[in-house]
């Protein structure tokens, strides 16, 4: 790990304590924790401590390389897929 993106973690943790901004709940360990790109640096986002937030190490894994409102649609998208799942299995078992 860089000195660098010590730095960015330690200023955002400063700054912005120790939530997750993807989603949202407490970063518990410090080994859980993982600057993520909002713009990700693949879709030319730039590498400077405007462009990055804290996140867990799983949110950043799942949130991978899409944009912001991307992975947004993406989740609200699998939430429904899993309420439709769930509901089908309540009728079948009813």
């Amino acid at each position: 790990m860089s000195s660098n993106n010590d730095h960015i973690k330690l200023r955002l943790l400063w700054e912005n304590g120790k939530r997750c901004a993807i989603c949202g709940k407490k970063i518990k360990h410090y080994e859980d924790l993982s600057v993520d790109h909002i713009v990700p640096i693949s879709k030319k986002g730039k590498k400077t401590i405007h462009n990055c937030q804290l996140a867990h190490k799983w949110c950043n894994s799942m949130k991978s390389d899409h944009m912001p409102d991307e992975y947004e649609r993406m989740l609200r998208y699998n939430k429904k897929r899993i309420i439709r799942m769930r509901v089908r299995r309540m009728i079948m078992f009813w």
